[in-house]
């Protein structure tokens, strides 16, 4: 019985190795198993990140362009020898003040919205003269969706030129069971038959080869999936019944536990 408690032993610390390998999940993601022949030396160029996620899109408006709702109009209406000037938002029911006028030029040009301001100045000035000046300034907070096996899915913001590695940086990075070879990229706004891309950050991080790491576009949806089995904890948790079942009858109960620590 002394001779085959040690065997014992020697076996239970033989199958641990074996229950941490890799058919049950025990890995790092930032391992490729991939050689390093297989390196793709054809990248993509990343354009530097701007600062800050929230960014100015400033559009020069034509004679043809709409205006639209956040848009600014900078209008001046002479009279006489004198001329008052007035800034204003346009608001959501496509209406802009001018002074304590309200005047509807949503989806107009800027010449239709001068046409349309001196008509509504007729009443109370004796001919108006009106010049309308369309600014197109919006803040945008564009943003990508990433879920999966990582600490903090959810919406993240977009700032321009955004990869895959700065998606799941903002999601606070991935789990252990992440499975950082097969990530998916789904694209495209027919839902029906969305296109689906491939990343795999575990060569960027095994071998710094960024190849596959995918610039994104507003909306993407970036998922992680998990490895299958598992990580060690898991698979502990289904092997110890096994173990503490083979060595109970060799040990007392109270020393059980210190054995499967």
């Amino acid at each position: 019985m002394r001779q085959l408690i040690p065997r014992l032993l020697i076996g239970l610390l033989g199958a641990g190795v074996v229950l941490c390998g890799p058919f049950l999940g025990c890995h790092n993601p930032a391992n490729s198993s991939l050689p390093p022949s297989a390196i793709s030396h054809s990248g993509t160029v990343v354009p530097p990140l701007p600062k800050g996620d929230v960014y100015a899109d400033e559009t020069v408006p034509t004679s043809e362009t709409p205006i639209e709702t956040g848009d600014t109009l900078e209008v001046v209406i002479g009279r006489g020898a004198g001329e008052e000037k007035f800034s204003s938002v346009v608001r959501e029911n496509g209406k802009v003040s001018v002074g304590f006028m309200e005047v509807d030029v949503g989806g107009v040009t800027a010449a239709v919205a001068e046409s349309r301001v001196e008509e509504a100045a007729v009443p109370y000035m004796h001919k108006p003269r009106v010049q309308v000046l369309l600014k197109k300034k919006v803040l945008k907070v564009k943003r990508v969706f990433v879920f999966g096996d990582v600490k903090k899915p959810g919406m993240v913001p977009m700032p321009r030129h955004m990869t895959v590695l700065q998606a799941l940086a903002a999601a606070d990075m991935y789990q252990e069971t992440a499975l950082m070879e097969e990530i998916r990229v789904i694209r495209g706004g027919d839902l029906a038959k969305p296109h689906m891309l491939m990343a795999d950050l575990a060569r960027a991080f095994t071998y710094g080869d960024l190849s596959r790491n995918i610039s994104l576009e507003e909306n993407d949806i970036v998922f992680v999936p998990r490895e299958h089995l598992g990580d060690a904890s898991e698979a502990a948790k289904k092997i110890m019944p096994v173990i503490s079942t083979a060595i109970v009858p060799l040990y007392p109960a109270f020393i059980l536990p210190a054995l499967l620590k």
